[in-house]
C-alpha cells in the first residue's frame, strides 16, 4: 500500500511493502523498489528501509514524485534475479496521478468511484478480481448496470484470468467514473480488483512504452462503527481440529452465514450463532473460514477464522509391481512418489476435485501411493506437497504446461500437469525390420526440432520432420542416423532444450507422444536410426524434482534441503546450469535408468548422445555416473549407439560408450578450413591434423572411438565464419565447406554433420536465438553442389570398407605447402586423399597404391598413374582432392571381370588367373569379381561366376 492515498505530482509518495504476503523470499533483507515514472521511465533500483515497527517483514520507501509525472511505476526485487510484479510480467503496480477511486481500501459495504480526470473520451473499465484463490471474473450478482463479459484480449490480460466490461460514464468537464459493487456476497469475499480502461476507440491505457497499465483495488474488512461486529468463539485462530466441529461466533448481528470456499456450510440467527459442519471424509489441510453478519440496518461485515482438518497418514505396503510415476493396466490406476521426509503428500486429480487439497496419499518406507480406478478418458494430476506446493510428477510421460488462463507455454513449476489416457489405443509401430547400422556405418545428421522446419514465424514440429523423412530428403543426402537435439520438456515453447524439466516427457510445442514415435517409425522405415540428445547434468528450477525439496518461491541452490532431497548435488556454490543432479545417490540412478529404458522400449530410440559426461562424472567401478549408464545400455544391448560428450580418449575406451564428442577434432579443422589459429590450434600445424584424422593416435581403442564434426549446435558455422569474418566469397566458402567434408568423411572416428551444413547454411544469430534452416540455399547453383558433394561423400563413407575399416596412412605431411595426403586402404579397396588447405594452390608428388586409372570422385574424369607416382599434380587453394581405383558397385557389372560389357568365359580365366597368378585386377573388374560380396576374391567366387554363365 502508500500513503498518501490519492498522490501528487511534485509531491512525496510512501510506498510500502511485506515481504511475507508479497512473492519474495520471507528472510530477503534489504528488499529494493525498482521504480519508475510515467510507463517506466527513469527507472533505477532504490533500497527499502525495514519497517520493525509495523510488524514482520515490512519495508518502505519514500519518493518524490516529478512534477510531469503521470503514473508511478514499480515492481519488488532481490536484485538477484527474483521479483514481486504484481502477478506477471508486465503487470506490475502502476499509481495514478490523474486517476483514482474512493473509497481507497473499500469495505463490503461501499460503492466504489473510479474517476478519470483530464480525459476527452470514454469507454470502460475492464476488471477482475482475487477472491484469495487467484484472479477470476466477478459473479454476475456483482455486475453494474452494462456489464459484459470481453474476449479476444491482449495476451497481458489473458494471461490474467477472464475479465468483465463495465461503461464508463461523463463525471463532468474532461471527466468519467465507473461505480463498481457494493461487493459482500459470501460465495465470492473480494481481496482485490484489478482493472485497465479500455478507450471508445478501442486503444488501451497505456505508458509511454505502450505497456498496458493495471490498476488494483485493495479491500479492507475492518468493521465500521455502522456495521455489525462479531468474533469467532470458538475454536481458536489456527486450531488443528477433527472434526465434526462447531463454529461459534458471537456479537450483534441479525443473522450470521459461515462460508467456506464459496459454499455456504449453514447460518443462524440467534446468539451465539453457530453452526456445525461435519466435512465429507478424506479432506483435511488448511481452510479458511468466513463468517458474514448482517446488521439490523442492512450493512454487512466479515470475520475470518484460519483452521486445519487433522489428518493421518495411512501406512500401507504399496501395490505389487508398482513402479515410480503412473501404473496404468486397464482402469485401474496406481501413482507413486519417491519422497522421505515428507509430512504428507496429496494427489489431485481432474477427477476428485471435490477435494481441495487433494486426497491424501498412502505411505510406504519413503514411496506415497495412491490408487483408484477410472473409466476410459483423459486425465491429468498434480502432488499437493506438504500443503506448500503443487507439483507435476517427475516421472511424467506427458505433460500439459500451458498458463492456465492465458493457454501459452509457460515456465512455472505450478503450471504443468501431469496427463495421461485410460482405455486409449496404443501407437501401433511398424519398424519390425529395422536395422541399426555397424558403428563404422554410422553418418549423424544432428537436427533441432523446432529450427529444422521453422519458417520464421512457426517453429518446427515432429510433424514436420517426419513429412522430411518420407519425401526422401535424408535417404537423399545418405545419412543414416538422426541425433535429435533435447527434445524433453522445457520452460516455454522454444529452447535449444539443455535446460530440461521432465525428462520422460516430449515437449508439447514440438507435437505429441504419439507423434514422436510416428517421427522414430517413419525414420526406421527409411533405414535411420534415431539418437537422443540427453542432459543429465543437472535438472532446470521448474522441474518437479528440484521443487520437491525447494522451499516455495525460493530458486537458491543453498536453499534447498539436500539432506533429505534423494537426487540433487550440493555443489558448495551456484552452477552455472540449473541445478546439479548426485548421481552417485541411488535414487537419481534409479531415475535415470529409468529414463533411458523409457526413450529405448516406448519409443525405439536407436541411442543417446550424453551431454557433458564430465558433470556427470566417471566411476571407474562403473556403478555409478556415466560409466553405469554406458555399461548398462551396452551389455543390454551392443548394438545401441552411444556417444559421450567427452574429449577424452581414455573415458570412450574405458567404458560402453562407442564415441566421444572430439571437440579438438573441430577446433583443428576449423583453424586449418578458416586459416587463422582457433583454441589452441595452429593454421597450417599439419602434424596436429595428421594426428586427429588417425583415431588411434589419439588414444582410441577403436578406430570409430573419436565422434568428428566440423559443424554442431556449439559452434559457429564454416560458411557463416569464411564470409562474415574472413572475407571469402560464397563459393569459395561453400568449396571450404567441402574441403571440410571430405577430410570428415575419410578420418577414423564416427562423422557428423548439424543440420543445413549440407547446403552452406550461414546463421549470424546470437548462440541461443531460433536459427531456421535455409532451405533457400538448395535453390541455389552453389547450394546444390555442395549438396551433391556431401551426399556423395557420405555414400562411400557408408558403403566402401576401405573408409569404414582401420586402416588410415598419411603419406605426406607438408606443413610448408599446409597440405596432407593419405591413404584408407581395405584389400584392393582403395582412396587416395590430397587435401590442400592453404589459400594458394600447390603442386604434389603424390604416391598412389599401384599404377592404372584412378577417379577424382568429386572433381570428375580421373588420371593415368604410372610407378605409383603422379608427379607435379596440382591442387587448387583450399581443395581436397578425392581419388580411388573405381567409382563404386553401382558402374559394375557383376560377373563382368575384362569389362567388355559381357560375362562369359573369358571372365573365367581372367578370375583364375587372378587367383592364381595374382594377375592385377582395377576398377569395375576388381569389384565385378567379388560375386559372393564377402571382401575376399577366392574359389568360391569362380563357382559362383561358372553358376551364373551356365544358368
Amino acid at each position: 500500500y502508500w500513503e498518501p492515498e490519492i498522490p501528487v505530482p511534485g509531491g512525496d509518495i510512501t510506498i510500502y511493502y511485506n515481504v511475507i504476503e508479497g512473492t519474495l523470499d520471507d528472510n530477503t533483507n534489504p528488499v529494493f523498489i525498482h521504480l519508475g515514472y510515467n510507463g517506466w521511465q527513469d527507472v533505477d533500483d532504490y533500497a527499502m528501509t525495514l519497517e520493525p515497527g509495523l510488524g514482520a517483514g515490512w519495508f518502505s520507501y519514500i519518493y518524490n514524485i516529478p512534477e510531469d509525472a503521470e503514473t508511478v511505476d514499480f515492481v519488488f526485487t532481490d536484485l538477484l534475479d527474483n521479483w514481486d510484479n504484481n502477478g506477471g510480467i508486465g503487470i506490475d503496480w502502476h499509481i495514478s496521478l490523474n486517476y483514482y477511486w474512493t473509497p481507497f481500501n473499500p469495505g463490503p459495504n461501499n460503492e466504489i468511484d473510479i474517476v478519470l480526470n483530464n480525459v476527452t473520451s470514454g469507454g470502460s473499465i475492464v476488471w477482475i478480481v482475487n477472491d484469495g484463490n487467484g484472479f477470476d471474473m466477478p459473479i454476475s450478482s456483482y455486475w453494474s448496470e452494462g456489464t459484459t463479459e470481453v474476449s479476444n484480449l491482449p495476451w497481458q490480460l489473458n494471461y490474467v484470468g477472464s475479465w468483465v466490461s463495465s461503461p464508463l460514464s461523463e463525471n463532468g468537464t474532461d471527466s468519467y467514473h465507473a461505480l463498481l459493487g457494493p461487493f459482500n456476497a459470501g460465495e465470492q469475499i473480494i481481496q482485490s480488483i484489478k482493472y485497465v480502461i479500455l478507450w471508445e476507440d478501442g486503444s488501451w491505457d497505456v505508458g509511454s512504452n505502450d505497456q498496458i497499465i493495471f490498476y488494483d483495488i485493495y479491500f479492507d474488512y475492518t468493521a465500521g462503527d455502522d456495521d455489525p461486529y462479531i468474533f469467532f468463539q470458538s475454536p481458536a485462530e489456527g486450531a488443528v481440529i477433527d472434526p465434526p466441529v462447531t463454529f461459534t461466533t458471537l456479537g450483534d448481528a441479525q443473522i450470521v452465514e459461515y462460508w467456506i470456499d464459496g459454499e455456504m456450510i449453514g447460518s443462524d440467527n440467534s446468539i451465539p450463532f453457530q453452526v456445525i459442519w461435519d466435512p465429507m471424509e478424506g479432506l483435511f489441510g488448511d481452510y479458511q473460514v468466513a463468517a458474514r453478519a448482517e446488521g439490523s440496518n442492512g450493512n454487512i461485515s466479515f470475520t475470518f477464522l484460519n483452521i486445519s482438518l487433522d489428518y493421518e497418514i495411512n501406512h500401507a505396503t504399496v501395490p505389487a509391481g508398482s513402479d515410480d510415476g503412473l501404473n496404468l493396466s486397464g482402469s485401474d490406476v496406481v501413482i507413486t512418489l519417491y519422497a522421505p521426509d515428507k509430512e504428507y503428500v496429496a494427489l489431485k486429480g481432474n477427477w476428485n476435485s471435490e477435494y481441495p487439497h487433494g486426497e491424501l496419499m498412502n505411505y510406504d518406507n519413503g514411496i506415497w501411493w495412491y490408487e483408484t480406478s477410472l473409466s476410459s478418458g483423459e486425465y491429468s494430476y498434480q502432488f499437493n506437497v506438504e500443503g506448500v506446493k503443487d507439483i507435476a510428477d517427475p516421472w511424467s510421460k506427458d505433460v500439459i504446461w500451458v498458463d492456465p488462463n492465458g493457454g501459452w507455454e509457460t515456465g512455472y513449476y505450478e503450471h504443468a500437469l501431469s496427463v495421461f489416457d485410460v482405455g486409449s489405443d496404443l501407437y501401433e509401430w511398424e519398424d519390425e525390420t529395422f536395422v541399426r547400422p555397424e558403428q563404422n556405418e554410422v553418418v549423424i545428421y544432428e537436427l533441432h526440432i523446432g529450427d529444422f522446419m521453422s519458417d520464421g514465424e512457426n517453429h518446427g514440429t515432429f510433424n514436420d520432420v517426419t513429412a522430411k523423412i518420407e519425401s526422401g530428403y535424408f535417404n537423399d543426402l545418405g545419412i543414416n542416423a538422426i541425433e535429435l537435439m533435447p527434445v524433453n520438456e522445457f520452460e516455454g515453447a522454444y529452447s535449444w532444450g539443455y535446460n530440461p524439466s521432465f525428462y520422460m516427457a516430449p515437449e508439447t510445442s514440438y507435437g505429441t507422444p504419439d507423434e514422436l514415435k510416428a517421427l522414430i517409425d517413419a525414420a526406421h522405415q527409411n533405414g535411420i536410426a534415431v539418437l537422443m540428445d540427453v542432459v543429465f547434468d543437472h535438472l532446470w528450477g521448474s522441474s518437479p524434482l528440484f521443487q520437491l525439496y525447494q522451499p516455495p518461491n525460493n530458486y537458491e541452490w543453498d536453499a534447498h534441503d539436500y539432506d533429505n532431497c534423494p537426487y540433487f548435488q550440493d555443489n558448495g556454490f551456484e552452477w552455472e546450469w540449473g541445478y546439479k543432479l548426485d548421481h552417485w545417490k541411488e535414487r537419481t540412478r534409479k531415475h535415470i535408468d529409468d529414463v533411458l529404458y523409457h526413450w529405448i522400449n516406448e519409443y525405439h530410440m536407436d541411442g543417446f548422445r550424453f551431454d557433458y559426461t564430465q558433470g556427470i562424472g566417471w566411476d571407474n567401478e562403473s556403478q555409478f555416473g556415466s560409466n553405469h549408464y554406458a555399461n548398462m545400455l551396452s551389455s543390454d544391448d551392443p548394438t545401441l549407439i552411444l556417444v559421450a560428450e567427452e574429449d577424452n580418449a581414455y573415458q570412450i575406451s574405458n567404458s560402453g560408450f562407442d564415441a566421444g564428442w572430439d571437440y579438438s577434432f573441430h577446433h583443428m579443422m576449423f583453424a586449418n578450413l578458416t586459416s587463422i589459429n582457433y583454441e589452441g590450434h595452429i593454421f597450417g600445424d599439419i602434424a596436429d591434423l595428421a594426428g586427429h584424422i588417425d583415431a588411434y593416435s589419439q588414444g582410441y581403442s577403436d578406430h570409430t572411438g573419436a565422434l568428428n564434426y566440423i559443424e554442431s549446435h556449439d559452434e559457429t558455422r564454416i560458411v557463416t565464419e569464411c564470409v562474415e569474418y574472413q572475407g571469402y566469397e560464397d563459393e569459395e566458402a561453400y568449396g571450404i565447406s567441402t574441403l571440410g567434408m571430405v577430410v570428415l568423411m575419410t578420418a577414423e572416428g564416427t562423422p557428423m554433420i548439424y543440420q543445413g551444413q549440407e547446403f552452406g547454411q550461414n546463421s549470424n544469430d546470437s548462440h541461443l536465438d531460433p536459427a531456421p534452416v535455409q532451405w533457400e540455399n538448395l535453390d541455389s547453383g552453389i547450394g546444390q553442389n555442395l549438396f551433391e558433394n556431401y551426399a556423395a561423400l557420405i555414400d562411400l563413407r557408408v558403403n566402401r570398407n576401405a573408409l569404414k575399416d582401420n586402416n588410415l596412412v598419411v603419406k605426406s605431411q607438408l606443413p610448408s605447402q599446409k597440405s596432407i595426403i593419405y591413404w584408407r586402404v581395405s584389400g584392393e579397396d582403395e582412396f587416395v586423399i590430397v587435401a590442400n588447405f592453404d589459400d594458394n594452390d600447390q603442386y604434389f608428388n603424390i604416391e598412389f597404391p599401384h599404377s592404372g586409372e584412378w577417379y577424382n570422385v568429386l572433381e570428375g574424369g580421373s588420371i593415368n598413374i604410372e610407378s605409383n607416382w603422379c608427379g607435379n599434380c596440382m591442387v587448387p587453394a583450399k581443395t581436397a582432392y578425392l581419388y580411388t581405383s573405381y567409382l563404386g558397385e553401382e558402374e559394375c557389372l557383376g560377373g563382368d571381370i575384362t569389362e567388355d560389357g559381357f560375362v562369359n568365359v573369358l571372365d573365367v580365366v581372367t578370375l583364375v588367373n587372378h587367383i592364381l597368378h595374382g594377375t592385377e585386377l582395377t576398377g569395375c573388374g576388381l569389384i565385378a569379381a567379388d560375386l559372393n560380396q564377402d571382401g575376399v576374391i577366392n574359389i568360391l567366387d569362380v563357382v559362383t561366376l561358372v553358376n551364373m554363365i551356365l544358368n
